[in-house]
């Protein structure tokens, strides 16, 4: 089973060692190294508005994401800036576990409807047409655009209750009693 927990100081060596795994499959793959050190600088120490987060199993760290309240401002529309939002930004997975991204995506979806005061969206850019692909077409993501540029994508997902769903992903007590930081 996994469990969902937020990330502090403690958790450092873990999740330096999950970006230094992911960032060795990105050597091997020739895909383009993604800096993880914004989402380790987030793990130590609060910042208002973003909650950096955990998928474990069996004490080991794979995957771990920032989960923000609020829409990035890079390539929305200030009409879309202006909606109820939660965007998640710095996801990385394990590259020994298949299809981690659909399960976070699930728990994200299901922990964003279970909020007091839920978001009309949540939101993300994937920086690569692969990794596009993928959210969309595995995740459930939907493509809004794609920025001009730099062509990142940027998705979109509803909060969704997904019934049961805590008894494949729980979700620690520290992110049930206290919600993203508003």
């Amino acid at each position: 089973m996994y469990i969902m927990l937020p990330l502090t100081t403690a958790h450092y060596d873990a999740l330096a060692d999950l970006l230094h795994r992911r960032n060795q499959r990105e050597k091997q793959t020739s895909t383009t190294i993604t800096d993880g050190t914004p989402l380790l600088r987030l793990a130590a120490g609060p910042h208002p508005r973003t909650q950096p987060i955990g998928m474990w199993e069996d004490n080991q760290l794979l995957a771990a994401f920032a989960l923000v309240q609020g829409p990035s401002a890079t390539g929305w529309t200030r009409d879309e800036r202006a909606e109820p939002a939660w965007t998640v930004h710095q996801a990385f997975a394990d590259p020994a576990h298949n299809r981690l991204g659909r399960l976070a995506t699930l728990w994200i979806t299901d922990h964003a409807a279970r909020h007091p005061d839920p978001p009309r969206w949540i939101r993300c850019t994937a920086p690569h047409p692969r990794l596009a692909w993928y959210l969309e077409r595995h995740c459930g993501w939907t493509p809004v655009r794609t920025t001009p540029g730099r062509h990142h994508t940027l998705l979109q997902k509803p909060p969704q209750h997904i019934e049961h769903f805590s008894q494949l992903v729980t979700t620690g007590i520290q992110l049930t009693a206290k919600q993203p930081p508003t």
